[in-house]
């Protein structure tokens, strides 16, 4: 164990506690954009050549040139967005399926290739566009139908939280608002009261064989989800159940341990443990729903680097396209 490492994280945790007693909110939460902006422009170029050969590559490779083209404008990123998007879910010979028949949770990146494209579409030839949005019209309509998704939607798990992720992020795309309040519905009522317990763990990942790795990942599904459902009109975020469940004791249960791994409290994982990223987009999220800029300063501090082989287990890559308003009020 890296103990100089924990040290430096705890200093970072106790100097972000005394600042946010003593900053005012807006000046401690600093912007996503001038967080992000060092990691996401030197990852572009590698992704301006990337030749994506599934759909997580294809979701990373996106995201990352869509998050240049926002902090930038540069053409040339949106360009090779067009490039992919239509090569993928248009053209008819490469194009993937609109009725995947993969595990609820190998879908997950197509929820920030929804978000992505709410960057673009003013960048996409009207065509294309339409196209794309046909494609994700037409996933959205199986994803809601389909028995074996519908099975995963009422687990009590991370199924359920993926299938809300996707879901949600996809009829924000789509202008679905009915589909928006069945989700928001679904996230208060069954989602909350399933999967998370009053001092904010998850038991049903605690008990699988990676818990560590899969309570992460749920919490950057169910806080993505929360990302896309909130409103100026309607805050999710700070729903609680009668017994205190909420996301809020989720994000305070999980700020120690992302501060210093070795305060995890459960088992370790079966495989992979001391490399699971720590970075979690749930995180910022959370912090700046809860004005806790501690944990968005801890955010900031962590290593941006997610191994290959853990990498379907960060189902958010470019938080800036989660934290920043699009064109036309998608």
């Amino acid at each position: 164990m890296d103990h100089n490492l924990n040290r430096r994280r705890f200093a970072v945790y106790s100097a972000a506690m005394l600042a946010a007693s003593r900053l005012p909110a807006q000046s401690a939460l600093a912007s996503v954009a001038e967080m992000e902006r060092p990691h996401i422009l030197d990852e572009a170029p590698n992704a301006l050549s990337a030749q994506p050969r599934s759909l997580l590559d294809l979701s990373v490779t996106v995201a990352t040139l869509t998050a240049a083209f926002v902090l930038t404008q540069k053409a040339v990123y949106a360009q090779r967005c067009t490039e992919l998007l239509t090569a993928f879910l248009v053209t008819p010979a490469t194009r993937l399926s609109s009725q995947p028949t993969q595990a609820i949770t190998e879908l997950v990146p197509f929820a920030e290739l929804a978000v992505a494209l709410r960057f673009l579409v003013d960048a996409l030839p009207a065509n294309a566009l339409t196209a794309v949005n046909a494609f994700l019209s037409d996933l959205l309509l199986w994803l809601n139908t389909e028995h074996t998704f519908v099975i995963a939607r009422d687990t009590k798990d991370q199924r359920a939280s993926a299938w809300l992720l996707i879901v949600s992020a996809l009829a924000r795309s789509q202008r679905d608002e009915k589909v928006l309040d069945q989700c928001r519905h679904r996230l208060r009522t069954p989602t909350l009261r399933n999967q998370i317990t009053s001092d904010g763990h998850f038991p049903q990942e605690m008990a699988t064989p990676d818990p560590l790795r899969n309570t992460l990942d749920n919490f950057d599904l169910l806080t993505g989800a929360c990302q896309m459902l909130s409103s100026p009109f309607d805050d999710i975020w700070h729903d609680e159940l009668v017994d205190g469940v909420s996301l809020r004791n989720a994000a305070a249960f999980l700020f120690p341990i992302l501060a210093d791994r070795a305060k995890w409290p459960g088992v370790s994982d079966a495989e992979g443990f001391r490399d699971v990223p720590l970075r979690r987009p749930g995180l910022l999220f959370a912090g700046r729903a809860f004005n806790r800029p501690e944990y968005v300063e801890l955010f900031r501090s962590l290593p941006t680097q997610v191994p290959a082989a853990l990498a379907a287990s960060v189902p958010i890559r470019e938080p800036l396209l989660w934290t920043t308003r699009a064109a036309h009020g998608l």
